[in-house]
């Protein structure tokens, strides 16, 4: 468990705000057509460079291994968006059908309001968990 009066807990709650906020986005991505998943991998990239700075500037006992994380979630998310090579027409994000890249059955959770192909997902998740985990931001521990 988090403590709150710790210094650090106020740069691991912002870590979590960011990786959520990417976390989002790549599910996002992985159901909506390709101008779509440009334009939310636009907004992703600068979300990554503020986790870069971020463990360059509080977490630099780890920065080595955060950044290098940050680099492989990056290169997951552009993958990602470059599935279909950019010709992905179809908008799944209602939660019907199957993915339009994979064929994989859409997973919609409507109680959460969450949608996404999991297969499509594993571009970016285990770069997610990495940073997550206490090698990387240790947002686990919230």
């Amino acid at each position: 468990m988090l403590d709150l009066n710790h210094p650090m807990s106020k740069h691991i709650f912002r870590a979590s705000g960011l990786l959520d906020g990417l976390l989002m986005a790549g599910q996002r991505m992985s159901v909506s057509p390709s101008p779509d998943r440009a334009e939310l991998l636009g907004k992703c990239l600068s979300r990554l460079d503020e986790l870069r700075e971020l463990a360059l500037a509080q977490f630099p006992s780890r920065a080595v291994f955060i950044v290098a994380a940050v680099d492989e979630l990056e290169a997951g998310l552009r993958a990602l968006a470059g599935l279909g090579g950019g010709q992905i027409i179809e908008d799944r994000r209602n939660g019907s059908g199957d993915c339009s890249v994979c064929g994989t059955t859409i997973t919609h959770y409507p109680k959460y309001g969450l949608v996404l192909c999991g297969k499509c997902d594993e571009l970016f998740i285990p770069a997610h968990g990495k940073l997550c985990g206490f090698d990387g931001f240790g947002t686990d521990a919230i």
